[in-house]
């Protein structure tokens, strides 16, 4: 399927690694040209030339973290020094904050917050612009499934990604005349080094020993019986993206294999 979006330019944040990786390589694939960003410098450049060598397309790379509000113009403005504008930004560097409410602190909320909502909130404020004096523009954020229906363990996580489904809501209605489509995907779990990183604090809240047993566990709550894969978060963020997705926008796309049980 022709996606329609061939020369078009693209920012992926967290592109080194995990789902914005494998949205980057999508893109490409696509003839997007890619601009990939992460905290880790050297881990980006890799991975940039590792998806140049991979799919032939156009992609640089960069250090930023979403945290620095410096970080944030300079990837904008290297990006349209490079490629000569911004039509795509997919949000996905962040963090997960798990753990229950006696365990949360205030300095880890802190840290959430301005990784994600407004780190986030920036990039989007950077981009936007240019978006909308071309009355063309894409934005899709990874927003974690806790923002809609809360769970105690990821209490943090759902603090930070209710105010991030609110935004993407909000903007939609505001950019939509401009035909800047904000949107969202809700992830459940899914194999990547995010789920690693937090399996210790599962093991403990589900009461069971083994990452085998977490992650069993874990996998029960959604209809599938499984962990996503990074590939098919990737599939959902550039058809978004896409002119085959050119009348959606607003929407929170559940992409968990069944987990969440609300009706949105």
């Amino acid at each position: 399927m022709d996606l329609g979006i061939k020369g078009r330019v693209a920012i992926v944040s967290g592109g080194s690694r995990g789902i914005g990786r494998e949205a980057a390589r999508e893109f490409l694939e696509a003839g997007v040209k890619v601009m990939i960003s992460s905290r880790h410098g050297d881990e980006a450049a890799a991975t940039a030339q590792e998806l140049a060598e991979k799919t032939g397309g156009e992609v640089r790379a960069m250090q930023a973290d979403s945290r620095v509000a410096a970080d944030t113009e300079k990837l904008v403005a290297e990006t349209v020094a490079a490629f000569g504008t911004v039509d795509i930004l997919v949000n996905c560097a962040g963090t997960m904050y798990s753990g229950r409410f006696e365990e949360m602190t205030e300095d880890g909320l802190k840290n959430q917050l301005e990784t994600k909502l407004f780190g986030w909130m920036r990039a989007i404020r950077a981009v936007a612009p240019i978006m909308r004096e071309k009355k063309w523009g894409r934005i899709v954020s990874l927003i974690g499934g806790a923002g809609k229906e809360p769970d105690p363990y990821m209490f943090g996580s759902a603090i930070t990604n209710s105010g991030l489904l609110n935004m993407t809501k909000s903007l939609s209605t505001e950019f939509g005349p401009d035909n800047v489509l904000v949107n969202a995907i809700c992830p459940g779990w899914v194999a990547t080094d995010l789920w690693r990183r937090n399996e210790e604090g599962l093991k403990k809240d589900l009461g069971v020993d083994s990452t085998e047993e977490a992650r069993r566990l874990a996998a029960k709550k959604n209809a599938l019986g499984r962990f996503g894969r990074p590939e098919e978060l990737a599939n959902a963020i550039v058809f978004l993206c896409s002119e085959r997705a050119s009348y959606i926008t607003g929407v929170s796309l559940n992409t968990d294999g069944g987990r969440l049980k609300g009706l949105w």
